[in-house]
């Protein structure tokens, strides 16, 4: 991605582990009937993969989606007391961790103590809330971790790092609507990245209030001058209807469905989609429909080509979206890795919130490569 290097508590040789879960059979799994994967892990820079067959049970199913549904309504405030929603936590994210990867995966990743996990899903499971994994805590609150998607859509080009300069320039748009508060700081903690840094420069262009159109968006995104655009605003998730999601601006909805139209010369590394549910998909779908359409608005801009985004899964307040942005653009310029500053990010807003009914940093999703730089593969392979 843009930035490399790793370092984090002495670590010399970084470990990154991907793990994958697809499916082996194209077609979809009717109602009621067991669904079957494939559970493969490898580290980089070795010659062995190992695997394992899933088979996820009708009830084991259902208690994932009934306790990701559960969790939603928590986040509307619309029921149980703070004690049941940690449990429900715990509980989805131990599901997650049993049905997966189980004892033996759990046993292969003791083995190798990764450094960053790289998660390949399959694009029907897009639909999980994948960041609450973990065995006794959320794994991605331990160490970098990041989303990948297995399609059978063939996505567009996505931009290309050789044709760069050492300018890195950053489209941040915010409050369109005018009701957001927390939206201006986040576009106010962008700003202040802007100016000369060791070996680069950052130039960031703003759109606030009745500027923040979607014409203007959509003039500015098309010149391809964009390495990140950012959004802080409200967004939308239609579970029924995934690509009419989108995200509001001053003169109206953009669409999930209008993203493989926008056109640009050169798609930006990254997309921030700071808005309710902006990292959600509807379950047992691909990626983008025949006719173009995303699959909500991560599946839509992954598609199109971005390397990386970044949403949320589930309902976040003001206060929420901007403790996250700002603690991962911090943590960005610091840490030149992504992964470890979006981990950073997640840390440090669900520490913040504890106690409230925000879940920003257990539903902050990041989609791409979270290890960045420096790999065990290019060391080793002299």
């Amino acid at each position: 991605m843009m930035f490399g290097g790793y370092s984090k508590g002495g670590l010399e040789l970084p470990t990154v582990v991907h793990i994958s879960i697809s499916r082996f059979i194209k077609s979809l799994p009717k109602k009621g009937e067991p669904l079957q994967f494939l559970v493969a892990m490898h580290v980089e820079g070795t010659g062995v993969t190992w695997q394992k067959n899933v088979i996820i049970d009708p009830l084991a199913e259902m208690r994932l989606l009934d306790l990701t549904e559960d969790l939603y309504l928590w986040s509307v405030h619309a029921s149980f007391r703070k004690e049941e929603a940690s449990e429900k936590i715990s509980e989805l994210g131990k599901i997650l961790h049993k049905e997966f990867f189980g004892n033996d995966g759990e046993a292969f990743l003791g083995m190798h103590d990764p450094t960053t996990v790289l998660l390949n899903i399959d694009e029907t499971i897009m639909n999980l809330p994948w960041e609450l994994i973990g065995k006794n805590k959320p794994l991605p609150l331990e160490i970098p971790f990041g989303r990948l998607v297995t399609t059978r859509i063939l996505p567009k080009g996505e931009r290309d790092p050789l044709a760069e300069d050492s300018t890195l320039k950053i489209l941040a748009i915010g409050n369109p609507t005018g009701d957001l508060s927390g939206s201006i700081r986040e576009i106010e903690a962008i700003r202040g990245l802007e100016g000369e840094h060791a070996g680069y420069r950052i130039e960031v262009r703003t759109l606030t209030g009745v500027e923040a159109s979607k014409k203007t968006f959509l003039e500015l995104a098309r010149t391809g001058e964009f390495d990140i655009i950012h959004f802080a605003g409200h967004g939308d998730f239609r579970e029924t209807s995934p690509k009419m999601s989108g995200i509001m601006f001053s003169d109206g909805m953009f669409t999930a469905d209008e993203v493989q139209a926008i056109g640009w010369k050169a798609p930006p590394y990254i997309v921030f989609n700071s808005s309710c549910e902006s990292g959600r998909s509807g379950g047992g779908k691909r990626l983008i429909s025949g006719k173009g359409s995303g699959n909500g608005m991560a599946a839509a801009f992954i598609a199109a080509g971005v390397s990386g985004y970044a949403g949320y899964f589930y309902p976040v307040s003001d206060t929420g979206a901007a403790l996250m942005t700002k603690s991962f653009y911090k943590g960005m310029l610091e840490l030149k890795n992504i992964g470890l500053a979006f981990m950073e990010a997640r840390e440090r807003t669900v520490w913040e919130l504890e106690g409230t009914l925000d879940l920003a940093g257990y539903s902050a999703i990041f989609y791409g490569d979270a290890a960045t730089g420096k790999r065990r593969d290019l060391q080793t392979a002299h």
